[in-house]
């Protein structure tokens, strides 16, 4: 069975472009429900992690995830991590 290429209108529709430090956590994406969010990063190190509130990363905590965008928390202090390009 051949691959079919994604038609270019579909992929210029679906592409976003931004400009990232590839040395920071970065918010790809959240998903799952109200009561099981999730979102998927990418990490410094290249690899890319599911993760929901309560999960570690780094030395910080997933405080809560909201629709595009991620609180990680440490010592008491919270920051928000949104989708590049959003």
């Amino acid at each position: 069975m051949a691959q079919e290429r994604t038609p270019a209108h579909v992929a210029a529709t679906a592409t976003v472009e931004a400009d990232i430090n590839l040395r920071d956590i970065v918010l790809l994406g959240t998903m799952g429900t109200e009561s099981a969010p999730e979102a998927l990063i990418r990490l410094p190190n290249g690899e890319t992690a599911k993760v929901a509130p309560g999960s570690k990363v780094g030395n910080e905590t997933v405080a809560t995830i909201d629709d595009g965008r991620v609180a990680l928390s440490r010592g008491g202090t919270a920051h928000w991590l949104e989708i590049p390009g959003s």
